[in-house]
């Protein structure tokens, strides 16, 4: 049986609130493949007969598309196309699933009730009666039953979402691994503390599907599509990543930063995520980063000082290096 209290119990939290699992027990004979708990990651699940039509007016991804054989990628804008949330969403031939940090759950809950008022539908915030798994898989098959919902990602990750309480074990390894497959993706997810600080665009949800220019209107609409037809994005998502030799100590303070600089010691870039890992004799650091829209620096540096440059990575999503 699997439950948030015996989690929690089991491990313990890493400096960036990532679960570590302190035993491998969890295990199965019916799959043993990799999986994680995004212990900060939460549900909203979303009911009733106008739940179709309500999200399509809120969403940027088309609603109508959804089947129960697919995930998308959606978010939720203000007026002015500034992002409330983004998620994944799927469907189960009930209701509505939406997987995003549990930092903007709730957010995402309370403004959309206030469009909700003309519409039967029910919005419920599933972190206390549901965990969210992430899991990497062989078959990319998506599944729906009563306790259980596969969200497939791409042909090797899922994400799934689980009862408290249910029967289903899984080997667990630490989240951090999960976050850091994120980053390789180019996937960021707006946490609480970042609301309405990014339109779709500076986080590259356009380019995996996350909008669609194509469906009617929605909140936020005009915004985003003037953007995207008429302007031009002054920033974007980037991948950077550090390599260097464990006799390089990388402090609390740095996994912490907040900026890049170039080498004239001026910000660049906004680090919207970053995880670290050693491997034998090597240090490593991955950040996904707000930058440059246009012509993102090659190297960027953690500190004001050239100790810790960071080079430029492709995202599987783009074809190259946007320089």
């Amino acid at each position: 049986m699997v439950s948030r209290s015996a989690l929690e119990q089991d491990g313990q939290l890493d400096a960036w609130g990532d679960y570590i699992p302190a035993t491998s027990s969890m295990t199965t004979s019916q799959e043993n493949l990799q999986t994680c708990w995004l212990n900060q990651f939460s549900a909203l699940k979303i009911s009733g007969p106008d739940a179709e039509r309500f999200l399509q007016g809120q969403l940027t991804c088309n609603v109508s598309d959804i089947t129960v054989d697919t995930a998308h990628y959606g978010a939720c804008c203000t007026a002015k196309g500034r992002i409330v949330a983004n998620f994944n969403i799927s469907f189960d031939g009930i209701n509505y699933w939406l997987v995003l940090p549990a930092s903007s759950a709730d957010i995402l809950a309370k403004h959309l009730q206030k469009y909700k008022v003309f519409f039967k539908a029910n919005i419920k915030n599933c972190q206390q009666s549901h965990l969210i798994l992430g899991q990497w898989t062989n078959d990319g098959i998506a599944s729906h039953n009563h306790n259980v919902h596969r969200l497939v990602l791409s042909e090797s990750r899922s994400l799934v979402i689980i009862e408290e309480g249910s029967s289903y074990l899984y080997n667990l390894s630490p989240t951090r691994d999960w976050r850091l497959a994120d980053i390789a993706a180019g996937l960021y997810y707006v946490e609480g503390s970042q609301v309405e600080q990014w339109i779709p665009q500076h986080i590259n949800w356009h380019l995996i599907g996350g909008v669609s220019f194509s469906k009617g209107c929605y909140t936020g609409q005009e915004i985003v599509a003037r953007l995207q037809y008429l302007g031009k994005t002054k920033k974007a998502l980037y991948y950077y990543r550090f390599e260097g030799t464990k006799t390089l100590p990388v402090s609390p303070e740095l996994l912490s930063a907040k900026n890049l600089f170039d080498l004239s010691h001026k910000p660049q870039g906004d680090i919207l995520m970053l995880r670290s890992q050693s491997q034998e004799q090597q240090n490593t650091l991955d950040l996904l980063v707000v930058s440059q829209g246009e012509n993102p620096a090659e190297i960027l540096y953690l500190t004001e000082s050239p100790d810790f440059p960071l080079t430029l990575q492709n995202l599987p999503y783009t074809i190259e290096k946007d320089t």
